[in-house]
């Protein structure tokens, strides 16, 4: 099957011209900086007559390189893309796919196509035909554009998209640079007093079509930009210093961050801005919080299933009074949350109507063995968003969701569950009725492995981050993932691990998910799938050789019903190496606690 790529493209692109929806193929790519959410990746495009390696995939699109879905050889047409000058004094462009369309993957077209020659300005000194179809809105060569001055009435007239930044493109190593995004949420202001001074400062989130970023107002700018900017609507903005972001007060997906300084320019975006996006979320189901570590920073939705009382209490550092409301959150995964809300989102949240709430990065807090999310200044909260997550969850909640059973995550211990120090037995937990109430309890104790149930306890699942659900295998080389309702063509593997715990005073089946099964089996899940597809007697050994390990569980306990007989199940938290110089230091503590004799 031939392919036909837009030749001429790239350099019409190149030069600062418009070309629509050209077709091109991948060559190759490569990722440049960061990891997890703030992976980006280079490209290396052709159009058949040129090829060009200054290309930047959208971070949006991370997940089509990742899953397979977009490879090497991939023929596509790009959509939307943009153009940012990297080095004005140079000229040097960098092209950003914003949305592409995968016209061949890369295994059905095999090869490269044409020979394109590597671009450069030297190699498109030829004019461009007048008669290319689709006709560039710009000449080869086109004059340079008319810079915007600089100066606190900038119109925004003179700006156009040809003259804007994009976020993603934003680095410590331009200071020339116009971008044009969408306030997506706004601090207070903040006042701090110390033995250097007093200062004040706020910080909002921006966004726009290829990412995000926080910026920050100090003293004067704080005074100068506070009640000019306002949530919700773009500005164009230039000037600000760009440093190193901090990820502990940050989920943003970018490296950087930015400072307003005295030549600061904001000006209001005065036409049609609905092309720039507002809030971007990256929501985690409620289930999969438990498995995330404390203090991350995540985005979530729920539906508001009960809220408390708003609570005053004062806060120890400042002596402060602070005021707070916790609500309880639901969804579709089968899990609830609490999220706590501070100062006047709590005086005003009105839970009645059961609003759905997203919110973007909220502090996830661990007391006792039992989760919440807490709301910081930074967070963003926002009801009822006009989101395809918010109407099925709405979906979801109002045709039987309501009455689901659900795992709170945020389940307080129970009254003997002790502290997280405290190692109970299972005679003593039996003793206490631990897993009998409605929420569930928490307890760890220190066990053996005497039996792990090999069959099944690894799975293809879902290749998305967010998305644990096993596949079904199409049987023609595809998997299909009905969570996310689609096909992929690669897979992770992730481990569910059914095991019996002892001790000296009882045993009891538990269920292990990934992390906790990978720390009992002492090897990744990736690892555990490789053995079970091509070496099942290697595979089978490992179960054999974990037998009789001792660890330390976390164990959280439920009352569940099975074809209307109550069980209890038990599901493994986290296993850890005994540290036995503190286990014999509890030993020592029982047998003075049980004999009166100092050892």
């Amino acid at each position: 099957m031939s392919y036909k790529l837009s030749e001429g493209a790239l350099e019409v692109i190149m030069n600062g011209g418009h070309y629509d929806k050209p077709v091109m193929q991948i060559l190759g790519n490569k990722k440049i900086q960061g990891s997890g959410a703030n992976e980006r990746f280079r490209l290396l495009v052709s159009d058949g007559k040129h090829s060009l390696s200054f290309a930047m995939l959208a971070t949006q699109l991370n997940d089509k390189l990742k899953t397979g879905e977009l490879s090497d050889y991939s023929v596509v047409q790009v959509d939307r893309f943009i153009t940012s000058v990297i080095k004005p004094n140079a000229e040097k462009r960098v092209m950003i796919l914003l949305e592409i369309t995968i016209l061949a993957p890369g295994s059905e077209v095999g090869k490269k196509l044409g020979n394109p020659q590597t671009w450069s300005e030297d190699s498109a000194q030829a004019p461009v035909p007048a008669t290319m179809t689709p006709a560039p809105k710009a000449n080869p060569r086109p004059p340079p554009a008319v810079k915007p001055t600089f100066n606190p009435q900038l119109d925004s007239s003179m700006l156009s998209s040809q003259m804007t930044h994009p976020i993603a493109s934003l680095s410590p190593y331009q200071n020339k640079w116009v971008i044009k995004a969408r306030v997506m949420n706004k601090s207070g202001i903040r006042t701090w007093s110390n033995a250097r001074g007093e200062g004040k400062l706020f910080s909002m989130d921006l966004c726009d079509d290829s990412g995000e970023i926080r910026a920050t107002a100090f003293k004067n700018e704080c005074d100068k930009f506070y009640d000019m900017i306002e949530v919700d609507k773009v500005y164009y903005i230039s000037r600000c210093i760009l440093k190193a972001a901090n990820k502990q007060f940050t989920s943003l997906k970018n490296d950087y961050e930015m400072t307003f300084t005295a030549d600061t320019v904001v000006s209001e975006c005065m036409e049609d801005a609905s092309t720039v996006p507002s809030v971007k979320f990256d929501f985690v189901p409620i289930s999969e919080i438990a498995n995330k570590s404390p203090d991350s920073l995540l985005d979530m939705i729920g539906v508001c299933k009960s809220a408390a009382d708003v609570q005053e209490l004062t806060a120890k550092s400042t002596g402060k009074l602070l005021k707070k409301r916790e609500v309880t959150l639901v969804d579709s995964s089968g899990g609830a949350i609490t999220l706590t809300l501070w100062g006047n989102e709590a005086e005003k949240f009105d839970g009645s109507t059961n609003p759905v709430i997203a919110a973007k990065g909220a502090r996830l807090t661990e007391f006792n063995g039992s989760k919440s999310l807490s709301c910081l200044s930074s967070t963003m909260v926002r009801l009822n968003p006009d989101l395809p997550e918010t109407h099925r969850l709405r979906g979801w909640y109002d045709n039987g969701g309501a009455d689901c059973d659900i795992v709170n995550i945020s389940a307080r211990s129970g009254a003997y569950g002790g502290g997280s120090g405290e190692w109970v037995t299972f005679a003593e937990a039996e003793a206490r009725q631990l897993g009998a109430g409605e929420r569930g309890d928490y307890y760890s104790l220190l066990g053996a492995l005497t039996f792990t149930f090999s069959d099944n306890a690894v799975y293809k699942a879902c290749p998305q981050e967010q998305c644990n659900k096993k596949l079904l295998d199409q049987e023609n080389g595809l998997y299909r993932c009905e969570k996310c309702n689609r096909e992929y063509p690669n897979y992770k593997y992730r481990l569910l691990l059914g095991a019996n715990v002892s001790d000296p005073t009882g045993d009891q089946r538990v269920t292990a998910f990934n992390e906790a099964a990978e720390s009992m089996l002492g090897k990744t899940a990736a690892e555990i799938g490789q053995m079970f597809e091509y070496d099942k007697a290697a595979y089978s050994q490992l179960f054999e050789e974990v037998k009789f390990k001792t660890f330390v569980f976390k164990f959280r306990t439920k009352m569940e019903t099975y074809s209307d007989e109550a069980r209890l199940k038990t599901t493994v938290m986290s296993a850890t190496p005994v540290d036995y110089k503190d286990a014999n230091a509890r030993l020592v503590k029982s047998i003075k606690a049980l004999s009166g004799v100092e050892v």
